[in-house]
């Protein structure tokens, strides 16, 4: 058994009433051991409204290798006939708020070298992903995180602005879904009014700069957590503000909590129309927000109480606001499900009987529905096992457990699309789950949906992580990984079976590195391309037909299919067959055999299927057979590599181009980059490491224009970049050749007061060392130094001002002053600084306020009236401070002095620096 991710199950809080509703959730400090992060990997972090206010690409670190750009997909229209329930109306969408990889407070990363991270598999019921779990600001100390610290005592700063991890958005608009990001209202010490600066024109230059993130990141809108009151007199101008955001075509989606009237914060177990007035108002020109998150108390008797949740009269007072509002309840109305509480058993009267949304006569929704943590499935899984303390969930040999757990709560307990019904006392404590009496499954209510057109489509069953990464069935590299962005397009259903005999077994086989528990009793042999294969296993003893995908694609008279398969159990007389389900005949399964597809095969084999027969049908649906043709076959295994139906044209895209090395660091980290394809060409990019004994390893894929490598092999040679076309074919390479004889060698770089310490090997090639500085940060000075190469190290003065950010270049010269190499380190400057505060007060009622520091790295504020020091009232681990804790203490709520009284106020950074003292009369 590997390594476990240092964790913590706690509770969040994230509904207040007389009555508090709770999602159960875990953080995580950020991977350790080899998948720790390094100093130049990509991150991610959290934003305060000055942050956003203030916001520019250039000084956001990282912000270029935080982009998606997967264009959002077009999803085919609905055809009933193919559904596993097809009475269930398409109409009804649905919202998921959920984490990505993990509950990564202090950042997440698109991809790394772990394969214990949550890969989301059903993107086919999702309308909507909405990333969530709250981030740090940036540069908070790791330090500050106590992961045996109660929840409320965490004292420090997560951003009010939580962007999607671009992975995920790549993902899901693979798919068809929009990836939303997430304001947080409040948080702490960060009051909501900040975002509503306007200028004198009336402008929000806050919902300007969301406007441009969101562009630049490539995610589609904005979920609005509004846990807070609005001052009466700010009701209009929120309005203004979100309205800003729909008039530059941003989706949102609004938390209904909030009366127009007052202000006030009451949730409410239905639609009212006080608080209908944030999605429509007329008189402010239309549409406020595309939706709204309606609160989880809906479907209870008194709107509260948990007692007998069959009551449908807040649903139908809900439907009734909405048409009078004039909004169409399933495309702005979701009914809140808080599935991080409830998770299988109901505990929450949210889970406890979603069928009351369910309208009586035709058994479809009468809104739409959205879940708050539906990433329970494993969050939760050690706390549902009974021992929080075991970390079981960032356990390579538990990752299974958290795939059956989704499967049970996205397609319904007993893992079968078509079977959604109550299982009254159905319980699996193999993974952790003692009653699913509750829950009949997501699938029960929204219909799948699918991406799958045109007359091209492969898959290679490829989950976006594994134990090894396998090219054409052999191990390409025998490193785990985690990279959502080079997930396939999985299964419509897991696990739609037609059988009248034993089900076969289905699951994703990710190699024998890695256990599966006493379910799944496959032998283990991994993946053909990605880290994955679809295994079926079991006595087969009638024909299964597996259903795999819903589709829309067009045959052609030169159109094929092929199945790469591996057959490892003994020869018998079954057969494979493909089984294709048309839209002219959608209650007929037309089958295609594959021939001696019952003999065992000596690894990976593929074979082709000519489809020109079915010239201009389309395909609804398509899926595999599996025929015992007479025999009852005991332990019978085929793992599925590949599945392709091609038009017969070639999709082979040209070669990239402008592919470089932007930087290589002292660390053997390394940042590639090169031109950026239409996506109508390239589906995405494979980069690979050529080594020096011959071996070619696959480093990781994306759709995009850069791509970070973390460790580079002192045996890599060369560098070879593919596009990879919508046929899975691969372009010729792009090559950049790594000449290690002319690396510098042994770089230390080390800030210190006067600049930079730089030191490295007198072996290097050349006769001078040239040092180049930019600041990534913002600031713009910029210096270059040139010295005798003999000397071995050298003092780089430079003026430091704060730990601003800096990429120095380091490059040997030859003696005509050209480069022969250049390598690049990254970091902060000394940081001797703090800077003052930068507000001033403001009088809010009877209560005194300070304005929050635009600084980045402030920890602590003291602040003095008149000499004296003023306290927080809250304390901090029982104690009284001398000092308002960022993220911790509100700079607000104290009493207000006397006029003329003098304010003094002084921040101390991070680091320890103290600022000089700001002092402010009172007027």
């Amino acid at each position: 058994m590997k390594k476990r991710k240092v964790a913590l199950v706690t509770t969040l809080m994230v509904a207040l009433s007389t009555t508090p509703i709770h999602v159960f959730a875990g953080d995580s400090i950020p991977p350790t051991g080899d998948a720790a992060y390094k100093k130049n990997q990509p991150i991610t972090h959290g934003y305060r409204a000055v942050d956003i206010e203030n916001w520019s690409p250039e000084t956001d670190p990282d912000a270029e290798r935080l982009r998606a750009h997967v264009p959002l997909q077009n999803r085919n229209q609905a055809f009933a006939a193919t559904q596993a329930n097809p009475k269930l109306s398409p109409e009804t969408e649905f919202f998921n708020l959920t984490g990505d990889y993990d509950f990564y407070f202090f950042g997440a990363t698109p991809y790394n070298n772990e394969f214990s991270n949550y890969l989301y598999n059903f993107w086919q019921y999702t309308d909507y992903y909405g990333g969530w779990h709250g981030q740090t600001t940036e540069d908070v100390p790791l330090s500050l995180y106590d992961p045996n610290e109660s929840w409320e005592k965490r004292a420090f700063e997560f951003g009010i602005l939580d962007l999607p991890n671009p992975a995920y958005t790549n993902a899901a608009h693979k798919n068809g879904v929009k990836s939303i990001g997430t304001l947080f209202i409040p948080r702490g010490g960060q009051p909501y009014d900040l975002l509503l600066k306007q200028r004198e024109d009336g402008t929000f230059p806050v919902a300007e700069k969301l406007i441009e993130m969101k562009e630049y990141f490539g995610f589609d809108g904005y979920f609005f957590n509004q846990e807070t009151s609005i001052k009466p007199e700010h009701i209009k101008k929120y309005k203004a503000f979100t309205k800003t955001l729909i008039d530059a075509g941003i989706y949102t989606q609004w938390y209904d909590t909030v009366d127009d009237t007052q202000g006030k914060l009451t949730y409410q177990p239905s639609l009212i129309p006080s608080h209908s007035s944030f999605i429509r108002d007329d008189e402010m020109g239309g549409t406020i927000n595309n939706s709204v998150f309606m609160n989880y108390n809906w479907n209870s008797p008194d709107g509260w109480n948990n007692g007998d949740s069959t009551d449908q009269r807040y649903i139908k007072k809900t439907v009734e606001e909405a048409k009078r509002r004039g909004i169409d309840p399933l495309k702005t109305v979701f009914s809140g499900v808080e599935a991080g509480m409830g998770s299988f058993g109901g505990a929450h009267n949210s889970t406890r009987n979603l069928d009351v949304i369910l309208d009586q006569e035709t058994g479809n929704p009468l809104t739409s529905i959205a879940t708050l943590g539906g990433n329970f499935v494993q969050h939760a899984l050690d706390e549902h096992l009974g021992d929080p303390s075991k970390n079981l969930r960032g356990d390579d040999d538990h990752q299974w457990m958290i795939a059956e757990r989704e499967r049970m709560w996205y397609t319904g307990v007993k893992i079968d699309p078509t079977n959604t019904e109550e299982q009254k006392g159905y319980a699996r404590p193999d993974v952790g789950v003692k009653d699913a009496s509750e829950w009949t499954g997501i699938s029960r209510y929204i219909t799948e949906r699918s991406v799958i057109n045109d007359s091209t489509f492969v898959t290679n069953f490829n989950t976006g992580h594994g134990m090894k990464y396998y090219m054409n069935g052999k191990v390409s590299n025998d490193e785990e990984w985690s990279n959502i962005n080079v997930q396939d397009i999985l299964p419509t259903w897991q696990w739609w079976i037609d059988t009248e005999g034993s089900k076969l077994q289905v699951d994703f086989d990710y190699g024998d590195k890695v256990e599966n528990g006493d379910k799944f009793t496959y032998q283990q042999i991994g993946g053909y391309k990605g880290g994955s294969s679809l295994v079926v296993n079991g006595t087969l003893d009638a024909k299964n037909f597996l259903r795999l995908y819903k589709t829309d694609l067009d045959i052609k008279n030169t159109s094929s299919a092929s199945i790469t398969y591996n057959k490892t159990s003994a020869k018998d007389r079954s057969e494979i067959q493909l089984g294709l389900v048309f839209k002219d005949a959608p209650d007929q399964v037309e089958y295609i055999t594959v021939p001696k597809s019952g003999e065992r095969t000596k690894g990976y084999v593929t074979v082709e299927l000519d489809l020109s027969a079915y010239d201009n049908r389309e395909i609804a649906a398509l899926g595999l057979a599996f025929d015992p043709k007479g025999e009852s076959i005991q332990k019978y295994q085929v793992n599925i590599g590949e599945l392709k139906l091609t038009d017969g044209q070639n999709y082979t895209p040209n070669k990239p181009i402008g592919f470089k090395v932007k930087d290589r660091f002292t660390t053997d980290e390394m940042n590639v980059t090169w031109n950026l394809e239409d996506y109508s060409k390239v589906k995405q990019y494979h980069l690979y490491a050529q080594l020096n004994n011959g071996k070619e390893e696959f480093l990781g894929g994306i759709y995009g224009d850069n791509f970070y490598v973390k460790n580079l092999d002192k045996h890599v040679e060369s560098l070879k970049l593919t596009a990879v076309g919508r046929d899975h074919t691969e372009s010729e390479p792009a090559i950049i050749q790594l000449n290690r004889k002319n690396f510098i060698s042994n770089v230390k770089v080390e800030a210190n007061s006067e600049g930079l310490k730089i030191n490295w090997g007198r072996e290097s090639r050349g006769s001078h060392i040239r040092f180049d500085l930019s600041f990534t940060d913002g600031r713009k000075d910029t210096y270059t130094k040139t010295v005798d190469k003999k000397r071995g190290s050298d003092q780089f003065e430079v003026p430091v001002k704060d730990d601003d950010r800096y990429l120095l270049k380091i490059s040997t010269l030859d003696s005509k002053g050209n480069i022969i190499d250049t390598i690049s380190s990254a970091g902060k400057m000394k940081d001797v600084f703090a800077e003052p505060f930068d507000g001033s007060y403001y009088i809010d009622g009877a209560k005194l306020g300070i304005d929050v520091p635009s600084s980045k790295d402030w920890w602590h504020m003291y602040i003095t009236i008149n000499g004296e020091a003023v306290k927080p009232a809250k304390k901090y681990n029982g104690e009284t401070t001398d000092y308002f804790i960022r993220g911790y203490h509100d700079l607000k709520g104290m009493a207000v002095p006397a006029k003329g009284s003098i304010i003094g106020i002084s921040l101390e950074d991070y680091m320890g620096n103290m600022s000089e003292t700001k002092y402010i009369t009172v007027n």
